[in-house]
Order: structure tokens, then C-alpha cells, then sequence
């Protein structure tokens, strides 16, 4: 089970993601983040992360519509490295708008963001 701080700290990780996202998308008047880990160069729509907390559980959807539910170390492990995923994204996201040349920084590894 996982404890109140732990909640408390993964909403915060949430709500400084979609404040950036936000930010993002006020900025570069896009929806869509760039793929990290694809051979395919593109993007795709992005929507804020959502958490909803219950009594033993918290269901959080990502950018991508995907849920999870958590409920132990184990499954907010996984979505701890599904916000850091985004957030990579996001971060390339960035890159790629302040680029003068967006299609080489589309294609740039992304490695040292890790």
C-alpha cells in the first residue's frame, strides 16, 4: 500500500507536468509531443495527465489515455517513469519549436535529456 506522502508527492509530479504541458501548449499552439523511443519520426496528441485518489487506490491516466491503477511501490514505480517518459518528451517538445532547423532536432537523439 502506498502511504499519503507518497500520494501527495506523485499529485505534485502531476501537476508541475501539466502546468509545463500547459505551458507547451500556450506557447507553440500544438497538442502533440514528439516520439522518444520509435524508429518512426513524428508526434502525437498529448493530454494532460489526470489523478483520481479512492480509498486504497489512485487511477491516473497518462498523455497517451493509458491508465493505471496504484496501488503498491511496484505500480507508482511505473508511472514515476511514465511521467519522466513525458516529460522527455516534453523537454524534446521544446527543443524542437525553439529549433531554426525542427526536422534535424526532430531527429537528434535525445539521450543526454535521460
Amino acid at each position: 500500500m502506498i502511504t499519503e506522502r507518497q500520494i501527495k508527492s506523485l499529485t505534485k509530479s502531476i501537476d508541475k507536468f501539466n502546468a509545463d504541458l500547459a505551458a507547451y501548449f500556450k506557447a507553440s499552439d500544438d497538442d502533440s509531443l514528439p516520439y522518444i523511443d520509435c524508429t518512426v519520426i513524428g508526434c502525437s496528441t498529448a493530454q494532460p495527465y489526470t489523478a483520481k485518489v479512492y480509498k486504497h487506490i489512485i487511477r491516473v491516466t497518462d498523455t497517451d489515455g493509458e491508465e493505471y491503477a496504484i496501488k503498491n511501490e511496484y505500480d507508482l514505480d511505473e508511472v514515476k517513469q511514465a511521467i519522466a517518459y513525458d516529460r522527455r518528451r516534453l523537454n524534446k517538445a521544446w527543443r524542437v519549436w525553439r529549433s531554426e532547423n525542427p526536422d534535424a532536432e526532430l531527429e537528434r537523439d535525445d539521450e543526454e535529456e535521460a
